[in-house]
């Protein structure tokens, strides 16, 4: 029997499968034994690693190696086929991403130049691997189908496989539940304290969690220079020792560069940044052997704050992962460092003293030059509280419309014979705009004709023997083909398609429809209005209170930035946009366009212009409204 035990004695998690398949081994001993070797090197490379990519690239390198096939391949299964996403070996170009029915890798077991068996995890399957073989020459070895102790072969590496595919699934879930946990820690640890020193001792504390190191430290940056304020392990930085003032001066040029940066390894250095880095500091490096390095500048949109450096005696002590995470780490640290050095700030005195001598300076100057300061003060004091002009509210996406438009549908299905207008024409009422193929028509309408002045002229035989019986048949027949006459002359009415409005052919390039098989009910082309046009757009909800019909719309084009062009607003939406993320509401206005110059779709800038407002109203409206939601939310509490 095959000596299945080699496989299941390693430490990998049980997978379930089919049931073993029980051969005598056709090869020799030897190559037997070889093979099982290759195999359990091959399971034991798959169980090391992490990435699914890379488990599956080794699994097919071993499969080519071990049934010395010229390629292998691994497919994902779909609901009918199956899709190649990794492939090695001759033709892997033309494997990657080609399908094929799953009946094609679900075969029989008769001796084949193709194998293939499902990669199973529980019930369900995960793919499949294929290997093939070549005929290069006749009697070559690459032609010898696969036997069954190959086959086993194979089934044995999807086992592993498998395996190791739900090994590494189960390490990357438990990597991130631990990342998650001690993201959130730090939150909620940073997050319930404005003192800074606990502040910076809690990330570095936190980050030895995240990362094995050395030397931890967090450092300010301010005026220029970094002042190490915090170290992993230690409750006290000396700041005065040799050690921590070189420490300092890598941490100061570190976070001029205002970017992370990650010295892999002090003796092959990978970028321009690790080289000039090293170029000042390998010398202090080496003397306390310090190998490789992580430095994360904390920086906002205000500057840099302060840095966070993690050095080590082993070169690439921080895998990526690592490195993602304590660049979470610092993101949180520099938020919680920029609010806690706002918090230690204690404004108000020297805001008052400030105060204080402005008065003081004031009433020092002479009593004459005081009334000219109080007039002016006076005077802009009107200007920005008295005069008044509309307030100007942002339209958001704005886009022209027709203000009207239509579309021109045949009612009878046919072939286009003539199309008779052009893109940008101007057509009115009941201009005709195409004529369908109407032969058909024209001769049912002949026919009809014919059958009437038959029956006429039968009546009037009829009446000329005397016989009246036959005359009232023949006149019977007569009106009931004039009736249905009047019907073919209103069919064929309807081949001609006829403009329902005056206004702008908006369809481009109509008579490519020619000999075209339209519909009935089908739209042919588009009419529209162009004199005047609507500009749709939406206004902020915090804005839209301001708005209301008639109030004057002014805009720009990007055409003619030097042409202000106006209209009123005539509607505005009781829903706001669906679809925005921001809560905006729309409106629409009409816009004078008699000498055509604006377009549909044509991009614009536009502002509504509302109720006046002054200077002062501008400035105090967005504070005001803040203030008084928050009075409003605290009085609710209260």
């Amino acid at each position: 029997m095959f000596r299945r035990d080699l496989i299941h004695s390693l430490p990998l998690p049980a997978v379930e499968s089919p049931s073993p398949i029980a051969f005598e081994p056709a090869a020799s001993g030897a190559a037997f034994d070889a093979r099982m070797r290759q195999l359990v090197r091959a399971a034991v490379a798959m169980a090391g690693e992490q990435d699914q990519r890379a488990i599956l690239t080794a699994s097919l390198h071993a499969a080519q190696t071990l049934l010395r096939a010229q390629s292998s391949s691994f497919w994902a299964p779909g609901e009918r086929q199956a899709t190649c996403q990794v492939a090695i070996g001759r033709g892997e170009g033309a494997l990657l991403g080609a399908t094929v029915p799953l009946s094609l890798l679900v075969g029989d077991d008769a001796p084949s130049l193709t194998l293939s068996t499902p990669i199973l995890s529980g019930q369900s399957t995960v793919g499949y691997l294929r290997v093939a073989r070549e005929t290069t020459s006749p009697g070559d070895d690459a032609a010898t189908p696969f036997d069954d102790t190959e086959r086993e072969i194979l089934v044995l590496l999807a086992e592993s496989t498998a395996s190791a595919l739900r090994s590494a699934a189960r390490l990357k879930a438990a990597d991130r539940s631990d990342d998650l946990k001690l993201i959130q820690e730090l939150s909620r640890e940073i997050g319930s304290s404005l003192d800074l020193d606990r502040v910076l001792q809690t990330v570095v504390n936190i980050a030895a969690r995240a990362l094995t190191f050395d030397l931890g430290v967090l450092a300010l940056y301010e005026g220029g220079k970094c002042d190490v304020r915090a170290m992993a392990g230690s409750a006290a930085v000396d700041s005065g020792s040799e050690e921590m003032q070189d420490l300092a001066f890598r941490a100061t040029w570190a976070a001029g560069t205002g970017e992370m940066f990650y010295l892999s390894d002090r003796e092959a250095p990978g970028s321009d940044t690790e080289r000039i880095f090293l170029q000042f500091f390998d010398g202090e490096l080496e003397k306390i052997d310090m190998h490789s390095g992580l430095y994360l500048p904390l920086h906002d949109e205000e500057g840099v704050v302060g840095i966070l450096l993690f050095e080590a005696k082993r070169p690439e002590f921080a895998s990526a992962r690592e490195r993602d995470i304590a660049m979470i780490l610092a993101n949180q640290a520099t938020v919680a460092i920029r609010n806690a050095k706002l918090y230690s700030q204690v404004p108000m005195a020297e805001v008052l003293g400030a105060i204080s001598a402005k008065r003081t300076a004031f009433f020092s100057i002479p009593k004459r030059k005081r009334a000219i300061v109080a007039g002016v003060a006076v005077g802009m004091l009107g200007v920005i509280t008295l005069i008044r002009w509309p307030l100007r509210v942002m339209a958001e996406a704005p886009v022209f419309q027709p203000t009207e438009m239509t579309d021109v549908r045949p009612m009878v299905a046919g072939t286009v014979d003539r199309v008779l207008v052009r893109e940008g024409m101007i057509v009115s009422a009941g201009d005709p705009i195409a004529q369908l193929r109407d032969v058909e028509a024209r001769a049912a309408r002949a026919r009809a004709s014919a059958m009437m002045q038959a029956a006429a002229q039968a009546a009037t035989l009829a009446a000329s023997r005397g016989d009246a019986a036959q005359e009232r048949l023949q006149r019977m027949l007569e009106e009931s083909a004039r009736a249905e006459l009047a019907l073919r002359d209103e069919a064929l009415s309807t081949t001609t398609l006829r403009a329902p409005m005056r206004g702008i052919v908006l369809t481009s390039r109509p008579e490519l429809k020619l000999d075209a098989r339209v519909q009935a009910g089908e739209t042919f082309l588009q009419l529209g209005r162009t004199d005047s046009l609507e500009l749709e757009f939406s206004v902020d909800q915090r804005d839209i209170d301001r708005v209301r019909i008639g109030h004057e719309v002014r805009l720009r084009v990007e055409a003619m930035p030097q042409r202000t062009f106006s209209g009123r607003v005539i509607a505005i939406g009781a829903l706001p946009v669906a679809g925005d993320t921001a809560v905006r509401y729309p409106v629409r206005a009409a816009l004078p366009n008699d000498d055509g110059f604006l377009k549909p779709g044509m991009p614009a800038h536009a502002r509504v212009l509302t109720e006046p407002s002054s200077v002062a109203g501008r400035l105090l409206r967005t504070p005001m409204r803040v203030l008084r939601l928050l009075w409003w939310r605290m009085w609710s509490w209260i």
